[in-house]
């Protein structure tokens, strides 16, 4: 603005709120007409002091970056009778400021109203954001802390929590594969090696009754996928590669015969599954058709006069590809094709297919192929198979939603063809829990390394005094601290969605499934940030494989893929919460209509008004109400508009999937939303279900910060909408400064319930 950097006298006084309202950049046109009716209006103020503000007021001119750095400096020489730990307002600021408290032009109650009134209108909390002036450089200024108690006796009680009332289970796995482990972070093996170890491995879980836990106790199970999930969590401490093929034969091929077959099938099959005696896959994916599995190819014929079925691919791009277990172990496979009957097709229904017989030789009619190495996961056998006419029984029809009778007619106790199969897949929502899981667990190794480097890493500091740990700088805390509050938040949302899926409740089964679907999509995308993160933050170490990031990265990219693609899934979530909008508004009279309008008008004033839209207290931006109402206001509207888009389009005559393809973007925003919000409410829930003070009090801290890093990463959308201001957005990134270096103190502590197998830590970090 000016050629020359001066300050005038008259102008001190205005200099703190100037600089933090533009340093801040918080200045709208309405804000800006609002300082200058405040100063106009008052008498006192010399009109040669009111133009040289007026002037500096130019939101087409304003203080240039040089200015602004001027004017900081300006004020951290100046002031040096300022209590930064005092709270003043502005006027008083501006007082000491200027060191002329008997002025005429200051010495009034008119005044100091007036900057009050400017200060309150602009919502700037002047005693926190002045000390931004005071900071100086990350190493020897640090933010505030949020107010913990130094108290760590809550680390057991928080490892308890964690392992979630399965901890005897848990310490069977780790007694399994600790002896062994030395062979699970080899890279010295060969494919066919690996894969035949990791075989072994998992022949060890089961012999010791750990695989079949989610089957019924007749059959050797302990009818729990609770427990089953938490095995399934603790092999991921160790290595992906058996995580999944784990998960592939007890999870996916055993679960789709307990889940879509009937008694005959579970008398016949299931103990031998769960000793794996019968090595099974689950074959669905196609070369052409993975998400869209409504189109697979693969055939299955009935055969009337044989009482049979023929399997048949009908072309090489049809083959099933990606099949965990195929290429070298499984003998049989649970195979998704196209059933007809009577030439008339009724949809994807399962067959139980052998494979191999049990010398391990491949079955006439089948050609078994490899998909060689892949990025990771490279214990596991994913194969290819082709089927080329072959015959199986009638009985091989997983035929507990649809079967063939002794007419050879179709029959199903289900009618709708749509609901049918949308019933057969949502009994395998179990793989798709899990899966988050196991990314959550291989984010809480990555987390574990990360932290324990930074604490023990040191580099620069003060002059003549010596270097400090990594961790004390507030980049490296804003890097790590918020990713262990998502691990925490995930955790407590995949355990009770778990929960929630295996109860006896009766609970919504297309709403767990949609639940399932974007949980999965938004957790297994932060596992795939999270380990990024980490190993960035341990610089060069970090690139070594004995930090395990390599096998990190490269073993759980594919979760964001498989069991659904992510983007896929956030679509099957947002289309549910559109049928939830539309039977709620089939629900309602003119008078619930009605009310439903009221309800919006009434969230309108009460959380876009200026005062909530403006307030940055600290006590406000900690609190569940202000959290919880703009996590459910973003999907509330996002809902809504969606709708009304959506609503507008095909009334005006544009076809239902043309106009799903015009708000695909808007659907994923809406899903991503619903999740968001689920996961906050499930993290208070789980707070509030806590006995232990201490425990509260550290959760509340990283749900505070889960909370707000979100809002955060959303601000776009909430400073677009009018949900906050710029002052209140700037109030949060402030906050989640102070908190990620309140929690700086505690991280390692927290990781430490993750309860990551200590021979981990301690080998990848003997040099330091």
């Amino acid at each position: 603005m000016n050629t020359s950097i001066s300050i005038q006298d008259s102008l001190l006084p205005f200099l703190p709120l100037l600089y933090i309202a533009w340093a801040d950049g918080v200045l709208e046109e309405h804000e800006i007409e609002y300082i200058k009716q405040q100063i106009e209006e008052n008498d006192k103020i010399k009109l040669g002091t009111k133009k040289m503000v007026y002037t500096w007021l130019d939101p087409n001119n304003p203080p240039t970056a040089r200015e602004l750095a001027y004017w900081k400096n300006y004020i951290k020489q100046h002031a040096d009778v300022l209590n930064t730990t005092e709270k003043l307002d502005m006027f008083s600021l501006g007082i000491v400021l200027a060191k002329k408290p008997d002025s005429e032009e200051w010495s009034n109650n008119e005044t100091k109203q007036s900057v009050l009134n400017i200060e309150n209108y602009l919502g700037i909390a002047s005693h926190e954001a002045i000390r931004s002036v005071y900071q100086m450089n990350p190493v020897s200024s640090k933010a505030e802390p949020v107010s913990i108690k130094p108290n760590h006796s809550y680390v057991e009680s928080l490892k308890v929590l964690m392992q979630h009332g399965n901890a005897d289970l848990k310490k069977k796995v780790q007694e399994i594969l600790d002896p062994h482990k030395e062979a699970i972070e080899s890279y010295d093996d060969d494919l066919k090696t690996r894969k035949e170890k990791v075989f072994k491995w998992c022949k060890e879980l089961a012999d010791a009754g750990l695989g079949n836990l989610a089957y019924p106790k007749k059959y050797g199970g302990a009818d729990s996928m609770v427990q089953y999930a938490s095995i399934f969590e603790e092999i991921s401490k160790y290595d992906l590669s058996l995580t999944i093929k784990f998960g592939v034969h007890f999870g996916l091929f055993g679960g789709s015969v307990a889940s879509l077959g009937t008694e005959f099938h579970h008398d016949k099959y299931l103990k031998d599954i769960g000793t794996m005696e019968l090595p099974g896959c689950f074959a669905m994916t196609e070369m052409h058709h993975g998400s869209n599995v409504k189109a697979l190819q693969t055939t299955a014929i009935y055969q009337p006069e044989s009482n049979t079925f023929v399997i048949n691919t009908p072309s090489q791009n049809d083959r099933k590809t990606y099949i965990g277990n195929a290429a070298m172990h499984a003998q049989m496979a649970t195979v998704f094709a196209q059933l007809i009957v009577n030439d008339e097709e009724h949809g994807i229904h399962a067959f139980l297919v052998p494979i191999r017989n049990q010398q391990g030789a491949t079955m006439p009619g089948i050609t078994i192929g490899d998909n060689g190495h892949k990025m990771g996961l490279n214990g596991v056998d994913n194969g290819t198979l082709h089927f080329d006419s072959i015959s199986i029984p009638k009985e091989n029809l997983l035929n507990k939603y649809g079967d063939v009778d002794e007419d050879g007619q179709y029959t199903s106790p289900i009618s709708s063809p749509s609901r049918r199969f949308f019933t057969m897949l949502g009994t395998l929502v179990g793989g798709r829990l899990c899966v988050p899981i196991s990314g959550n667990t291989a984010s809480k190794k990555a987390l574990n390394m990360a932290v324990y480097f930074a604490l023990d890493r040191k580099q620069f500091g003060p002059p003549g005094k010596p270097e400090q740990s990594i961790m004390d700088y507030p980049t490296h805390q804003k890097k790590l601290m918020p990713l262990i509050a998502n691990a925490y938040a995930y955790d407590f949302a995949h355990d009770h969605l778990l929960k929630e899926y295996t109860s006896n409740s009766d609970h919504d089964a297309q709403q767990i499934e949609a639940l399932a679907a974007g949980l999965k999509a938004l957790s297994t995308w932060n596992t795939t940030a999270t380990i990024q993160t980490c190993r960035e933050a341990c610089g060069g170490k970090g690139y070594l494989s004995e930090m395990y990031f390599d096998l990190l990265k490269a073993d759980s990219d594919i979760f964001t893929t498989f069991e659904g693609d992510n983007t896929v899934l956030l679509q099957l979530t947002a289309k549910s919460r559109l049928t939830y909008f539309k039977k709620q508004f089939g629900k309602m009279d003119w008078w619930d209509t009605l009310k439903y309008i009221s309800s919006i008008a009434s969230t309108t004033l009460s959380e876009l008004n200026p005062l909530v839209t403006r307030d940055s207290s600290e006590a406000h931006l900690l609190g569940d109400e202000f959290q919880l109402a703009a996590f459910t206001y973003r999907e509330e509207f996002s809902l809504r508009t969606l709708a009304m888009r959506l609503s507008k389009k095909i009334k005006n005559g544009m076809d239902s999937y043309d106009a799903f393809l015009d708000v695909q973007v808007h659907l994923i925003d809406m899903a991503s939303a619903y999740i968001d919000r689920i996961v906050l409410e499930r993290f208070i829930a789980t707070i509030e279900e806590q006995d232990d003070a201490r425990v509260q009090e550290i959760l509340t801290a990283l749900k505070n910060l889960y909370a707000l890093n979100t809002i955060q990463k959303n601000k776009g959308w909430y400073l677009e909408h009018d949900y906050l201001s710029g002052s209140k957005s700037l109030a949060i990134n402030k906050l989640l400064s102070k908190l990620c270096a309140t929690l700086k103190d505690e991280s390692q502590h927290l990781v430490d319930a993750f309860d990551i197998p200590k021979h981990m830590t301690e080998s990848a970090l003997k040099f330091y």
